[in-house]
């Protein structure tokens, strides 16, 4: 009796077979892939914004453990004033219709404190193009957003300051030295911080340095004339310095009238006039405007 031959395919899987177990092998390293992000939370929402998964990462960043958050609606993570605007319809609809929503804005723990957070939703279509449900992946900013807003802060503190410095150089004396155009946010800047010091210190003369002014039009002159009497008006007088003859010219074509104001070519000279109105003042008498 001859004995029947082997095939050779005894022990080996067939092609359907493999394929399963590779697409079972892959969505397992996909779910352990997803687990063991750190840095961001990553959920599946159904059609509905339901939560259907939850990773570590969105259990650390969030506060929610898995059983208490699956199942739930996703504007659980909404400000009210979010979700008053309609906020979560919004950005599902937009997911559905472009197939992408992101955006960066406040979001909400379990213990109602607040991240700053950036979002992207995407829209997850079977190969029919039906809508499955939805990705989303939030990733918590909020370091760098405090990071971000206090560099802001620093260079606010250190543009204003070069902009607009008020330097005391005499008792009694403040000195405002002016670099680049003079426009009506740094006008207002100048002369709300020389009042301040002024009143502060009970300074009686301001020199008002324009030597770094490149050039000087109807809109600048009539700024510093504005800054003149708003120091006047708080019982100090202005001495005018760095007056050059093509500034001065300028002046005299626009019809400019500064007769009224002490002026000087130089801030020494100006310094001297200062000085000298201090003890006119106290004498008491008016300081001439020559040179």
């Amino acid at each position: 009796m001859m004995k029947k031959q082997s095939n050779g395919t005894r022990g080996i899987k067939s092609a359907p077979a493999k394929r399963a177990s590779q697409s079972a092998q892959a969505s397992e390293m996909l779910k352990l892939l997803i687990d063991n992000i750190v840095d961001y939370a990553i959920i599946m929402l159904d059609t509905g914004g339901h939560v259907l998964t939850w990773n570590s990462a969105a259990e650390k960043m969030k506060g929610w453990k898995a059983e208490e958050i699956v199942g739930q609606h996703f504007s659980r993570f909404y400000t009210p004033e979010q979700l008053a605007g309609g906020r979560t319809q919004l950005e599902l609809e937009t997911a559905t219709a472009k197939g992408r929503f992101e955006d960066e804005d406040w979001r909400v723990r379990k213990d109602g404190s607040r991240f700053w957070a950036n979002v992207i939703i995407t829209a997850l279509r079977d190969a029919e193009g039906n809508l499955q449900g939805f990705g989303k992946v939030t990733r918590d900013l909020s370091e760098r957003r405090l990071s971000e807003q206090r560099i802001t802060q620093q260079a606010a503190a250190i543009m204003e300051m070069a902009a607009v410095p008020i330097v005391p150089i005499w008792e009694g004396v403040v000195l405002a030295p002016l670099i680049g155009m003079l426009d009506s946010q740094r006008s207002q800047k100048l002369t709300e911080r020389l009042l301040t010091r002024i009143t502060e210190s009970g300074a009686q003369v301001a020199l008002l340095d324009i030597t770094g002014v490149p050039s000087i039009d109807t809109n600048t002159a009539q700024l510093l004339i504005e800054t003149i009497s708003a120091v006047r008006l708080v019982g100090a007088e202005v001495v005018l310095t760095g007056v050059r003859p093509v500034i001065a010219q300028t002046l005299v074509h626009l019809g400019i009238d500064l007769s009224n104001v002490l002026t000087r070519s130089g801030l020494a000279a100006g310094l001297r006039v200062a000085l000298a109105t201090l003890n006119l003042v106290v004498m008491p008498k008016k300081a001439t405007a020559t040179s």
